[in-house]
Parts: structure tokens; C-alpha cells; sequence
């Protein structure tokens, strides 16, 4: 989710190093059925593979799923002799809780940092709270789901289709509906304030294995750690009846088959065996109002990300609920909240000011927010619960539409719309440009002192490109880090009385690149305009150079896509 790095900054695709980055992140998260369930293995949903999640996983958190496994594999004998109880009754003992907890398992397309987009499955836990078939999960284990299927006990011979009735990012809560008719088992909560040392049994379907699974400790913590990087809560129970990813969304019960919490987290920042839940106390004023809807929510599955080296700090959407204020408001997969109500959010590592500013403002009422595209560098605003969806801040074709004249008026059915991604012959840089500019240039500029640097030239007419403002075009290359960014504008400017009006050096910034731009307008006697950018990663590890030609203004979604989209991927 973040591991952002200079030299691949819009690249859709993570290095070992990023990936490292995001589980350190997560490691006591304990699952992420709809959020990078092939990355983050301390996560309490399973991906499908969870062998191969399980085994492949290289994180600080290894060691601790060893021990972690074994504590399931060696369980004591009373553990799984059950006593017996009412085919639908509400169950007595802890040993007799299995009918009614539940697997689910989510389908959907969710936005992962190393593949993008892709099509997912993934398994968490949950259990039923009446006898019509209200299920009590997280909220990372169904929001952004396309589908949910359930499994009761752990019979997969039979399951259920679920409706999501209410979530809640801020609580790591959801409540869904069995689409049946059936009458179920059901558990009730812990009717007082959990103590030190309480016994607790965590029920559960860990790793995506459907056979049902129950482990034994104690309360250890009454009041535990609350505020995570996907959730806000005032406190959890810290235990250490063993999870695994798989067990979120699983009642933690007590010996009379209450529950006391709802288990969402593994792993404890001194690397020993504690894990933690939601306690039931806290739980329950959550659940009664998703019976009724989202609360405390804006309909985000995310993750806090916090990259001081490139300065990007936010929510990490990794999926949306549809129809919820961020879907409409045109929040997406990918992309990074990074102020709610002009807080910068995340800065200390927590959901605490997101969710702050959500119970603050109320449900309903408009929330000023503003969105990092990282994909194509856009920065985009506007309000949840507003009139329209969030637009972009900075658009090269609004702010140059009133400087950009041409002697012919534009004539926008020369583009298509449609772009195509041009790489250079090293495989170093890319960028987008319109389908209609067929002339294209990627091979490496060489110096005279026989070194190269990578360049990609397009253009109706590269050669009327380079000798005259007549056609539309662009040329990017990038370079060693510079200080001096006018002057390297400089550089590419026109020749001395080629344009009439010298727009100045604007400061320039999308989220990703900050930098410099000079315009050039009334150029070559025909009122052609020419623009440089200069612009420097976070790290300032390379500088990207981009001048572009317009002749009229229908150039100008152009330029606008070239800047948004220019990268560096070597």
C-alpha cells in the first residue's frame, strides 16, 4: 500500500522493497480479505492460496505464524469434545459455538498495489446474532465485495448468499443478512466488563481452511491497543487465544458460549504471542446501528499509509462500498485520501483523525475532502456528501486555456480521445500521448561524450516538430538531480524573438513530482505555444524534462494526459 519509491513512483507495481514495507505496516493486522490479501500475511482474511500466502509470506511476522500454528495444531482434548446442544438453541458452552460461526467468502475486484486491478477471492470469519441469520464480521472482510458467500460451522456442502446492511471503517465492523428463510443457532454477547485473566476461546475458519477451528487463552489485557491503521476504536482485548489470517470477524467467547470480543488483530508490537478483539461491550452499540445502515463510515476499505521519505501520507483505498458517500463522491480503488476537512490525515500512523472528523461532522453532512490519484499523479478535492464527484485541482489545459490562442480555432475532432502509452527503447520512462501523434521517437540520446540518457520524442511530424511550430508534440527525457530548475527551463526555451509573451516561471506540483513550468505563447508568427516542465521526484533522485508544442487549444487535453501520466519505471 505505500513503499512509494522515487524511481517508480507511478509505476502500478510494487518492488520486494515496497511489498517488505506494506507488511511491516500491517503486522498486527489480522485480515484483509478486500485490501491486499496476497501482501499482508499478519491479516486476519485468507486469500484463497493460504498455503502459498502462508509459506511464501517473508515478514517480520513469520516466526510468529509458526508458533501461531502450532498453537492450533496442538489443541487440548476438551477443546474439541462437544457437549450437545439444540439443533437451532443459542449455545451454552464454548465447545458448542461451531453452528453458529461462519466462513465468508468475498469475490471482487479490489486495486492491489503489485498487480493493480484484479479479481480476488478471500475467506474471514464471522457469527450469527439471531436466529434469522444477522452475521456480525469486520469490515475488511465484505466491504468492496462484489459477492459473499457464507458457510455455516463449517459444512460446505451447503452455503448462503449475504446482503451488507451496515459497515463501519472507523470500527472495523459490518453486519450482513443471510438470503434465506433458514432459522439458525446464534450467540449471544457477554453480558459484563471482561477482567484480567477472563478464560477465552477464539472460534474461527483461520488460513481459508473451512474446517472449523477453536483455540484457548485468557484476557491479558482489559484495555488494549485501539487505534491501528484501519481502525479507531477506544480500546481492544488483548489475549492470547492463538488467530491466524482468517480469523477476522470470529467471536472470541467466553466458557458459557458468550461473546466477549470479535477478533481482528494478531501480533503485538514486543513480537509475543497477544492478540486482539473488539470488546463485546463496545461491539455492540456498533452492530445495533449497522442493523440499520453504515455508521461511522464513509464506505472505505483502506489502509493509513505513511511514507516520510516521499512525503505521502493517507488512506490507501483498496476498495469501496457501492452506493456509500466515497463511491458516489467518485473515490476509487487506488487512490489516496489525504485530508478530510483540510486535516492532512494519517500523520501518526492511525485511522484517529479520519474517523475523528467523521464522528465530528455526523452522518450525512458535507466533508471537504481531498484525493491523491497516484496512478496519474492527480490531485482531486471536493465533498463527501456534495453535489458532484471530486474533481482535479491542477489542470494544464484550465490554467493555459486563456493563454493559449492559435491562429485557426481549435478543431477538436483531430483527437479521437483515445491515448496510447509509449516506453523508450531502455525501458527507463513512459508516457501517454494521443493515438493520433504516429511519429515517435524512444531511442536514447547520445552526448558527445558518449554518454546516453533515455528521450522520448512524438509528434504528428517529428521533423516539423523539431524545425517549426506548425504541428503538435512533446518531447520527455530525464536527467541527474539539478538544484537549479529555471535554469534548466532555460535550456529548452525558444530562441530569442520566436514568441511574443513569456508567461514566467509557476511553481508546479501533482502529489508525486514537484517542479517548475514556463509557457511560451504567440510563437513562429502563427500563435503556437510552447511549455517546459521541470520536475523532481520526493527524493530528488532524477530530474523529468517535458516540452511540449500546442498549436491550438484542442492540444490541450493532451499536454494535460502527457503530464499526468509521465513516469519513470527503470
Amino acid at each position: 500500500m505505500n513503499g512509494f519509491t522515487g524511481r517508480s513512483s507511478r509505476n502500478n507495481h510494487a518492488t520486494a522493497s515496497e511489498i517488505a514495507y506494506l507488511r511491516d505496516m500491517t503486522v498486527r493486522r489480522n485480515s484483509v480479505l478486500f485490501g491486499i490479501s496476497a501482501l499482508i500475511v499478519a491479516a486476519c482474511g485468507s486469500s484463497d492460496d493460504s498455503t502459498q500466502e502462508t509459506s511464501d509470506g517473508a515478514s517480520a511476522e513469520s516466526s510468529e505464524s509458526s508458533a501461531e500454528v502450532a498453537t492450533l495444531t496442538t489443541l487440548p482434548t476438551d477443546v474439541t469434545t462437544p457437549t450437545t446442544e439444540p439443533a437451532n438453541g443459542n449455545p451454552t458452552r464454548y465447545d458448542n459455538v461451531q453452528p453458529a460461526v461462519v466462513q465468508i467468502e468475498a469475490q471482487g475486484a479490489i486495486r492491489d498495489p503489485e498487480v493493480g486491478f484484479s479479481t480476488v477471492g478471500g475467506r474471514g470469519s464471522g457469527f450469527i446474532i439471531s436466529a434469522d441469520g444477522l452475521v456480525v464480521t469486520n469490515n475488511h472482510v465484505v466491504t468492496g465485495a462484489a459477492t459473499l458467500e457464507v458457510f455455516i460451522g463449517g459444512d460446505t456442502s451447503k452455503s448462503y448468499n449475504a446482503t451488507v446492511l451496515g459497515v463501519s471503517e472507523c470500527n472495523d465492523l459490518a453486519v450482513i443478512q443471510l438470503v434465506t428463510d433458514d432459522s439458525f443457532p446464534y450467540l449471544s454477547w457477554f453480558p459484563t466488563e471482561p477482567t484480567v485473566g477472563l478464560e477465552v476461546y477464539a472460534a474461527g475458519f483461520p488460513l481459508g481452511d473451512p474446517e472449523f477451528t477453536l483455540t484457548r487463552g485468557i484476557v491479558s489485557k482489559a484495555q488494549g491497543l485501539g487505534e491501528t491503521s484501519w481502525a479507531s476504536i477506544d480500546y481492544t482485548l488483548e489475549h492470547d487465544a492463538a488467530i491466524q489470517p482468517g480469523n477476522s470477524g470470529g467471536p472470541l467467547v467466553t466458557t458459557d458460549g458468550t461473546v466477549v470480543g470479535i477478533n481482528y488483530a494478531g501480533g503485538s508490537p514486543t513480537n509475543t504471542e497477544q492478540f486482539f478483539a473488539i470488546d463485546s461491550s463496545l461491539a455492540q452499540k456498533v452492530v445495533e446501528q449497522l442493523k440499520q445502515g453504515d455508521f461511522e463510515s464513509l464506505g472505505i476499505n483502506g489502509q493509513i499509509v505513511n511514507d516520510e521519505e516521499l512525503g505521502i501520507t493517507g488512506l490507501w483505498v483498496l476498495g469501496t462500498a457501492p452506493g456509500s458517500a466515497a463511491d458516489k463522491a467518485g473515490i476509487a480503488a487506488g487512490d489516496i485520501v489525504t485530508s478530510l476537512n483540510g486535516l492532512p490525515i494519517g500523520d501518526d500512523g492511525s485511522m484517529s483523525t479520519y474517523c475523528d472528523v467523521i464522528r465530528t461532522s455526523g452522518t450525512g453532512r458535507p466533508i471537504d475532502v481531498e484525493v491523491l490519484r497516484f496512478d496519474t499523479s492527480e490531485i482531486l478535492s471536493g465533498q463527501l456528501y456534495g453535489d458532484g464527484p471530486i474533481v482535479p485541482t491542477f489542470s494544464f489545459a484550465d490554467e493555459l486555456s486563456d493563454e493559449v490562442s492559435s491562429a485557426d480555432p481549435a478543431d477538436s475532432s483531430a483527437y479521437s480521445g483515445e491515448y496510447q502509452t509509449l516506453v523508450d527503447d531502455s525501458g527507463l520512462i513512459t508516457i501517454d500521448i494521443p493515438i493520433e501523434w504516429t511519429d515517435v521517437s524512444a531511442a536514447p540520446i547520445t552526448f558527445d561524450d558518449g554518454s546516453t540518457a533515455p528521450q522520448i520524442t512524438a509528434s504528428t511530424s517529428i521533423t516539423d516538430f523539431e524545425t517549426t511550430y506548425g504541428v503538435p508534440g512533446l518531447f520527455y527525457t530525464i536527467t541527474g538531480p539539478v538544484t537549479d530548475l529555471a535554469a534548466t527551463i532555460a535550456n529548452s526555451a525558444p530562441g530569442d524573438g520566436e514568441c511574443l509573451t513569456d508567461g514566467g516561471v509557476t511553481d508546479y506540483s501533482d502529489g508525486v513530482f514537484t517542479g517548475q513550468y514556463q509557457l511560451w505563447t504567440e510563437c513562429g508568427g502563427i500563435g503556437a505555444s510552447w511549455v517546459v516542465l521541470v520536475a523532481v521526484p520526493a527524493d530528488a533522485s532524477y530530474t523529468a524534462i517535458i516540452g511540449a508544442q500546442l498549436v491550438t487549444d484542442a492540444d490541450l487535453p493532451a499536454l494535460d494526459q502527457a503530464f499526468a501520466s509521465f513516469n519513470v519505471t527503470g
